[in-house]
C-alpha cells in the first residue's frame, strides 16, 4: 500500500477487498465454533431475562402500555416458556417497603393472573413492623436527648439519622426479599 498525502495528511490507499467490518472479521474467527445445549440454553435465558428487565423498566417510566407489554410477553411466552418464571422472579424482586408497588402488582395480577393478597399481606406486615421500630427508635432517641439535657416541645428527634436505622431498613428489606421469594415456588 502506498502513502498518498492530502492536504498534510496521509492516508493509506486500501482495496475495497481488503476492508471488513468487525461482524465479518467476527464471522470470520468463529465460523468453527459451535455452542453447547447447555451454552444455548444459557444464553436463550439470559435474553429473556434482559427483556423482561426492559419490559418492567417502560412500564414503569409509563413508556409503554399495560397491554403493549401483555402482548411482548405472549409473543416471548411461546418462543420461552420460562419466560413466565423470569417475569415473575423480576416483579418480585421490584417491590420495596418504601414506594408505591401499584404498577409492580398490577403486571403480576393482570399478566401472570396472581392474586396479591398474600403479597400485600407480606409488605404491610413488614411495614408495620419497621413502623413499630421506628416509633421505638423516636422514644430512645428521645431519651439520649432528654439525658443530654435537650428537651422540649420544639425539640423532635430524627429517626432517620444514623447508620444503625440504614442498616434496619437494609435488613427489612432482606426479609421481604426471604419471605417474598418463599412465595415464588
Amino acid at each position: 500500500m502506498n502513502p498518498v498525502p492530502w492536504t498534510g495528511f496521509f492516508y493509506e490507499v486500501a482495496e475495497m477487498a481488503e476492508i471488513k467490518s468487525t461482524l465479518d472479521i467476527i464471522m470470520e474467527r468463529t465460523k468453527n465454533l459451535t455452542m453447547t445445549d447447555k451454552e444455548r440454553a444459557s444464553f436463550k435465558r439470559k435474553e429473556a431475562e434482559g427483556k423482561v428487565k426492559g419490559w418492567i423498566q417502560k412500564y414503569q417510566d409509563g413508556i409503554v402500555e399495560l397491554d403493549t407489554l401483555r402482548s411482548e410477553f405472549k409473543k416471548e411466552i411461546t418462543d420461552y416458556p420460562d419466560a413466565r418464571q423470569i417475569l415473575k422472579a423480576q416483579l418480585l424482586d421490584c417491590l420495596r417497603l418504601t414506594g408505591d408497588n401499584g404498577k409492580i402488582l398490577r403486571l403480576l395480577e393482570d399478566i401472570l393472573g396472581i392474586s396479591t393478597n398474600t403479597i400485600n399481606n407480606t409488605i404491610q406486615s413488614l411495614k408495620q413492623e419497621m413502623e413499630i421500630l421506628r416509633i421505638r427508635r423516636i422514644e430512645s432517641l428521645a431519651e439520649e436527648l432528654k439525658k443530654r439535657k435537650i428537651y422540649g416541645s420544639s425539640v423532635v428527634p430524627n429517626p432517620d439519622h444514623g447508620g444503625d436505622w440504614h442498616e434496619s431498613i437494609l435488613e427489612a428489606e432482606s426479609e421481604l426479599r426471604k419471605r417474598l421469594k418463599s412465595l415464588e415456588g
